[in-house]
């Protein structure tokens, strides 16, 4: 299932330059759930049940929510929204019987599924891994100590949250980890941010710097062309304080050709042979003539958006070059136009052709103070692919 969280939603945790902030924020999407209330009615008539709040809520269509305490039983667990009101939301109850739940009902904004390790042993660090069997297993460390930028590293495997094997990247490769940006000021100033996650992945998109363009991050296992791939496991972020760059941010997965740049780590190679390797190219298999660009820009692009032949929106996986073409990025979509400013962030897109009945969310991805700025799209609905 695909989980979409934003900075936007009632009772969503709130980013900024502070200690902590982005440990709260990851472990409320990915572990805890946010923005838990009590459901006024629930209501079921033709296999569609509507649920009405006193007040705000905090869904968007698509969104998954979960409830609890609702008789029938059918009405509980994980739902994804499918339309919604200022005060009520509706989600599929198909086999239930038309009237109205009974007893204590609560909500909140279901999290991704994913597990903490050594829960509030080392202040403002959080360890997550998938809980999925079919996951890799790997670990991802997040030390949120500091106010503009988080450190962040994976690992194959830890014993404590300060101990691990297999780091990615090792301190040789980038000394303390990578960056994952939060805001340019040390303050409370709110910045927005977007989330997109399944059980064994996730994209975070912040802006730094405030307005819409966002530096993208990810962290979990990629779409391998290996079978049974133990180590295809992906963690991407900057090399340096970038929160308030005018130049590309190293860890946006917007960026293409990163032919100069090591921004992306797996935690070993095909071979499985080894400790942590760097991605040596992030692109999508049509790009340009141009290399280091953004997606959806002039230069990387085979035209402008729409194309012409069939008035559509073009896009290509992003493939993860690591000696050779170890596999895609699942989830997230490359433009191969140029789309100047046609997407704002957040605007949702529905597929056509292959990717029919599906809905792509735009990300602005860009340096986060000034500069060109393009766009991907991620997708909203699933599964994705492995």
């Amino acid at each position: 299932m695909i989980y979409t969280f934003d900075s936007a939603m009632t009772g969503a945790p709130v980013l900024s330059g502070s200690a902590g902030a982005l440990r709260a924020l990851i472990k409320a999407c990915l572990v805890d759930g946010f923005g838990a209330g009590s459901v006024a009615t629930l209501t079921v008539a033709s296999g569609i049940a509507t649920a009405t709040f006193a007040g705000a809520h905090p869904y968007r269509v698509g969104t998954v929510s979960q409830f609890a305490g609702a008789t029938p039983a059918g009405l509980n667990g994980q739902k994804r929204i499918l339309t919604t009101t200022t005060n009520s939301v509706t989600f599929d109850a198909t086999g239930i019987a038309n009237g109205t739940a009974t007893g204590t009902i609560t909500h909140k904004v279901a999290a991704a599924g994913w597990q903490e390790l050594f829960a509030g042993t080392v202040t403002n660090v959080l360890c997550v891994k998938p809980t999925v069997v079919e996951a890799t297993g790997c670990v991802l460390r997040i030390d949120d100590t500091g106010t503009t930028n988080a450190r962040v590293r994976a690992y194959e495997a830890m014993t404590d949250a300060s101990t691990g094997t297999g780091p990615t990247p090792l301190d040789s490769q980038l000394s303390g980890g990578l960056y994952w940006p939060k805001s340019s000021t040390a303050n409370s100033t709110a910045r927005t941010w977007y989330l997109v996650a399944d059980e064994r992945a996730f994209y975070l998109a912040v802006a730094s710097a405030g307005s819409d363009r966002y530096t993208l991050v990810f962290s979990g296992d990629i779409a391998s062309l290996k079978s049974g791939d133990a180590y295809g496991y992906l963690l991407s972020g900057n090399q340096a304080d970038q929160t308030n760059a005018s130049t590309a941010p190293d860890g946006c997965l917007g960026y293409s050709g990163r032919t100069t740049r090591n921004g992306a780590y797996v935690v070993r190679s095909h071979t499985a042979i080894g400790q942590s390797t760097s991605v040596q190219r992030l692109g999508a298999h049509h790009n340009g003539g141009t290399t280091d660009v953004y997606a959806g820009v002039a230069g990387y692009s085979l035209g402008s958006y729409p194309n012409g032949p069939n008035n559509g929106l073009m896009t290509g996986a992003l493939e993860l070059h690591a000696l050779g073409i170890r596999g895609t990025l699942p989830g997230l979509l490359h433009p191969v136009q140029d789309l100047g400013s046609a997407f704002a962030s957040g605007a949702i897109v529905d597929g056509t052709d292959d990717l029919a009945g599906r809905r792509l969310m735009a990300i602005r991805t860009g340096p986060p103070a000034s500069g060109t700025v393009g766009t991907v799209f991620m997708d909203m609905t699933g599964p994705w692919s492995r």
